[in-house]
């Protein structure tokens, strides 16, 4: 599966090895000799106890052993309990000293040749694509953007560059009317970008595969991509006001499992949140961007914006959850493990993340009456990224907790698996209507490529560089042994003494249900009177409860009801509090009681080009309206000198919001005395029906009391507008045309006091 120059890179000669490490250009010592298929063959076995599990592994001692694996665990929909592989000519090769780690470790090749494939296809798509790429998992049939790049950079860069390059090209598309060429984000969260953005992701498989090989194609269009792609964001993700990028968390998609449930169907609360991961993405795309154009794209300061705004003094949080209330909340693995890779902050922030008997859960904590699938769920793909960032923080506890959780789910499931239930790390767990994992595919692409990018980048510490292999072995607590050695094509690399310091790991109590969950998010309602409001609460029996206003902390351990005496315009959240906290409170904002501070225009007074005046859905608004030429044009004189927020009043129902690729996104310019004073744009996510009505995002404004204001409202973009979704059947979108429609009813001016 390697390509023959990555098969021959070496350490120059007048490069020594690191400690304890053997690099060879051509021969190993005789004790680690290249493989051999006509060595003598004699059977190995042995047997490992995994709680009430046993697991047993039957090799040949031939050069490429074949492994037989058998196990006494339950298989997920009832699959085999045994399975036969062989090493193959040119595979990686692990010999650890521990016959499970080296079969486990060939499992992970052997499964990674099993999802290499010459067609592509996804019922969202009409027809295959030829496309010698990798696909994403036994149930996943297509390539997805964020799945192909964390793979890529876990390790499919090195163990197969060429396809992985395939797969990653397959993940650009210039527009439908041609050029722009960009990073594509899939279908998703109320109809995909912006909403999520973090296909930037992209970049990490991309500079892990320029690490270990010349591909001019992939670094040309790369830079391209990329430089469009950041060009993109710029103008509709990111916030100058804070220096951070919005857009859901990366990975963690599903909006019930990971956010407030009140969000879950107001998911343009998801298009104004930031989070850590994501962010990190962007910020990974920036430096590779100054990497190889050695031009400044402003990472540095999108680094010091993210510290600042996601570390709270202890942990990494994972959003900030929405404009209206940007308080951190939450915590999730991968954004705590890519935080230590990337910044080079807060290694401590590893010690601190739980850790349950099956592995380290996705998110703490977690989610009351939700289903598992992220809630409750260890994956191992972020396992392995805690690995080796635990290697970068020097903990060894990590680092030993994250190789046990891996090779317990390897060995007892005869394949690396997508997700494990948190408690028991069972493929499967009876909950009623909870159960799950809700969806647990074999061979899950990234789950394979975290088992080799954990032994070969957290044990074994390989890097590349210009298509050079170097290595910078540790030993870990277990699992390999000394004079361990890993082969990738003539290079080779041994585990010496050097040892990682004890470091800790957070174990995760489980004696009772509340150790697990953050506590149910409360019901709050708000009442006011010019500028006294009255916030009442209630949650579960035991609760404290904390108030936030604008995101700050205003009252911990606060009583119902609680009195604001001196609010003028605000948002308050309320989080609940019992051994952990919950998710907040939908904002409940006070705009005074006299109307003053929200001025609006409704459709009559629009001046509109394009579409036609409608009645429907109850509201007047202007129907199949949304082209690219189209226009609606408004006026308002502010009662009010500061700042202000636009925000629109909505309808759209081209798609559900869970998926899609038509979130409505326009552009807003507002003109004061025939000059721009703000431009920017507002987002529409669908909400599933043309019948319900919305608040967008909003778009700040710094406005003059009696100076009117002139709000004009252009088409933006959505990811129907690249060619990648020309064959996209499973919604609005496909097809020659991009489609950008939207119903606006009411557009509202906000005063901020």
């Amino acid at each position: 599966m390697l390509l023959s120059l990555l098969a021959c890179a070496a350490l120059p000669a007048d490069s020594a090895p690191s400690s304890g490490t053997s690099l060879q250009d051509s021969a190993a010592p005789a004790d680690t000799a290249p493989p051999s298929d006509t060595a003598p063959s004699a059977d190995l076995n042995g047997s490992w106890t995994f709680d009430t599990d046993t697991v047993t592994v039957i090799a040949t001692a031939a050069a490429h052993r074949t492994y037989t694996l058998t196990t006494t665990h339950p298989q997920r929909d009832h699959g085999p309990t045994e399975r036969a592989f062989t090493e193959q000519p040119g595979d990686p090769l692990l010999r650890s000293g521990n016959l499970l780690t080296d079969a486990l470790f060939a499992l992970a090749v052997e499964e990674a040749r099993l999802n290499a494939v010459s067609q592509i296809s996804d019922g969202a798509f009409e027809g295959a694509v030829d496309c010698e790429c990798y696909q994403t998992g036994a149930l996943w049939n297509w390539v997805w953007t964020r799945d192909i790049a964390y793979a890529t950079e876990l390790s499919l860069g090195w163990l197969d560059p060429e396809r992985a390059a395939n797969s990653l090209l397959f993940k650009l598309s210039e527009r439908k009317s041609g050029g722009d060429l960009q990073i594509i984000q899939d279908t998703g969260t109320g109809g995909s970008w912006p909403v999520s953005t973090d296909r930037v992701a992209w970049a990490r498989g991309a500079m892990a595969v320029l690490r270990y090989v010349d591909h001019p194609e992939l670094r040309a269009a790369a830079i391209e991509a990329m430089v469009n792609t950041a060009a993109l964001d710029r103008l509709y993700a990111f916030d100058a006001r804070d220096g951070l990028y919005r857009g859901e968390t990366s990975f963690l998609d599903w909006r019930e499992q990971t956010y407030p449930q009140w969000m879950a169907g107001d998911v343009v609360h998801i298009a104004m949140s930031k989070s850590l991961s994501t962010n990190l993405d962007h910020l990974f795309l920036l430096r590779a961007l100054e990497t190889l154009t050695g031009e400044a794209h402003g990472a540095d300061d999108l680094a010091a914006a993210i510290d600042a705004a996601f570390w709270s003094g202890s942990a990494y949080r994972s959003y900030l959850t929405t404009e209206l209330d940007p308080a951190p909340a939450q915590q999730d693995l991968l954004a705590t493990a890519l935080a230590v890779l990337d910044l080079n902050t807060h290694p401590e922030a590893l010690a601190a993340y739980p850790h349950g008997p099956a592995g380290p859960p996705v998110i703490w904590p977690q989610q009351q009456r939700t289903p598992i699938y992220h809630n409750r769920s260890v994956w191992p793909f972020v396992t392995a990224y805690a690995v080796i960032a635990a290697r970068k923080a020097d903990n060894g506890a990590v680092l030993d907790a994250g190789l046990d959780a891996l090779v317990r789910g390897a060995a007892l499931n005869l394949s690396h698996m997508e997700n494990f239930e948190l408690e028991t790390g069972a493929n499967w767990r009876d909950d009623g209507e909870f159960s799950g994992p809700v969806v647990n595919s074999r061979r899950q692409l990234w789950s394979v490529a975290g088992f080799l990018g954990a032994i070969a980048h957290g044990v074994f510490g390989v890097t590349g560089e210009d298509g050079v292999l170097r290595a910078d072995p540790i030993r870990p607590g277990g699992w390999l042994e000394p004079g361990a050695t890993l082969q990738i094509g003539d290079f080779t690399a041994e585990i010496g003494t050097e040892t990682l310091s004890a470091g800790a790991v957070a174990a995760m109590p489980v004696d009772d249900w509340q150790d697990l969950y953050g506590a149910a998010i409360p019901e709050v309602s708000l009442a006011g009177s010019g500028d006294t409001v009255i916030l009442t609460f209630a949650g579960e029996h035991g609760a404290t409860f904390d108030v936030y206003r604008d995101g700050v902390l205003a009252a911990a351990s606060a009583t119902s009801p609680w009195t604001d005496t001196t609010a003028t315009t605000a948002c308050y959240t309320v989080v609940a509090r019992l051994i952990h906290p919950g998710q907040p409170s939908s904002p409940q904002c006070w705009w005074g009681d006299d109307s003053v501070r929200i001025q609006s225009a409704y459709a009559p007074d629009f001046t509109a080009s394009g579409g036609a005046y409608s009645t429907d859905h109850g509201r007047d608004h202007y129907g199949n309206w949304g082209a690219p030429e189209h226009t609606l044009t408004a006026t308002l004189t502010p009662l009010h000198t500061g700042e202000h927020l636009v925000q629109l009043v909505y309808g759209n129902g081209a798609g559900g919001t869970d998926t899609g690729i038509t979130a409505a996104v326009k552009w807003v310019e507002v003109v004061v005395d025939g000059a721009v004073v703000a431009e920017g744009p507002i987002t529409m996510p669908h909400l599933g029906d043309w019948a319900l009505w919305a608040d967008s995002s909003f778009l700040p404004v710094s406005l003059t009391a009696g100076q009117s204001a002139t709000v004009t409202i252009r088409d933006g973009i959505n990811m129907s507008y690249f060619a990648h979704y020309t064959a996209y059947v499973g919604g609005r979108g496909g097809g020659g045309e991009p489609s950008n429609d939207v119903n606006i009813a009411e557009l509202k001016l906000l005063f901020l006091q």
